[in-house]
């Protein structure tokens, strides 16, 4: 039972979203503290609750593909009303922190992520292989979180710069698990991308987004202005993600290479992220 919660509640998957509101808060303080920790939970609980909806809504398909037929509910395992249950108690959970932290403004965050993923992403990822660009929205909630809790302002250009490089990465990282998964997808009957543009088409609009993501990474550091020895690490990490991505150009390209250039391009984003938070981490606490 305990193993079926934390596969319902996509927990290995919610706590890496919910670093982003830790690094975001980093990135905005230059140090640490409680309320970073507290912001961060409430970002683990919303998006356990939110995935758990999620895996509610999607059931019926889910038992039509490999990678997910195994999922609590649709093994039938675990009942959708039980699934509702969770749900709605880590949500309420998770506004009652955020409250605390923000205020209203903070349940407003919530209650759009909510909205956004739940009312409207999914149905609509049904609907459209594009469905992905309006859900890249979501990317940019966590560090809003961690930004605002750290006292700072969303109309910040530090912030602006990094919620763009949530935005423009979730893409070609959902990109990247359809050309993975395409066959469950085309089981499930989920329109995809893959359908849409074509495998070689697909590829290369792939390699352009990452060629986007490496760019706002380049925009993100030169905003911070971090010291020397961090502009270099961060060089270093975006010749490798650019050198990773051309694999998406080869014509000999097979899917299954695709889990390569999403694990590398994954690594190549979080270091990035890391690199600024020790940076401004270091920064504080010089001055």
């Amino acid at each position: 039972m305990i193993k079926d919660f934390f596969i319902v509640t996509k927990f290995i998957l919610s706590f890496a979203v919910s670093l982003s509101a830790l690094f975001a808060y980093i990135m905005a303080k230059g140090d640490v503290g409680i309320d970073m920790l507290l912001a961060t939970l409430a970002v683990i609980l919303v998006a356990m609750g939110v995935s758990t909806l999620n895996q509610v809504q999607e059931y019926k398909e889910d038992a039509l593909m490999e990678r997910t037929k195994n999922r609590p509910i649709a093994a039938g395992r675990m009942t959708p009303r039980t699934g509702y249950i969770i749900s709605a108690t880590l949500v309420i959970l998770s506004m009652i922190l955020i409250y605390n932290l923000l205020g209203l403004l903070g349940i407003n965050i919530f209650m759009f992520a909510f909205i956004w993923y739940n009312l409207m992403y999914t149905p609509l990822k049904k609907k459209s292989a594009l469905a992905v660009v309006p859900g890249a929205i979501l990317g940019a909630i966590p560090p809003a979180v961690g930004w605002l809790v750290a006292g700072n302002s969303l109309m910040e250009l530090e912030f602006l710069a990094l919620a763009l490089y949530f935005f423009i990465w979730q893409i070609p990282h959902y990109w990247l698990l359809v050309m993975l998964f395409y066959g469950d997808y085309k089981e499930a009957g989920y329109p995809t991308a893959m359908r849409l543009f074509g495998q070689g088409s697909l590829q290369r609009l792939t390699f352009i987004w990452l060629i986007f993501t490496i760019q706002s990474g380049i925009f993100l550091v030169s905003i911070f202005e971090p010291y020397t020895a961090s502009i270099v690490a961060s060089i270093i990490v975006g010749i490798w993600a650019f050198i990773s991505s051309l694999e998406l150009l080869k014509e000999k390209f097979v899917l299954s290479n695709a889990r390569s250039v999403f694990w590398k391009i994954n690594a190549a984003f979080l270091a990035i992220i890391i690199i600024l938070s020790i940076d401004e981490y270091i920064k504080h606490q010089i001055a």
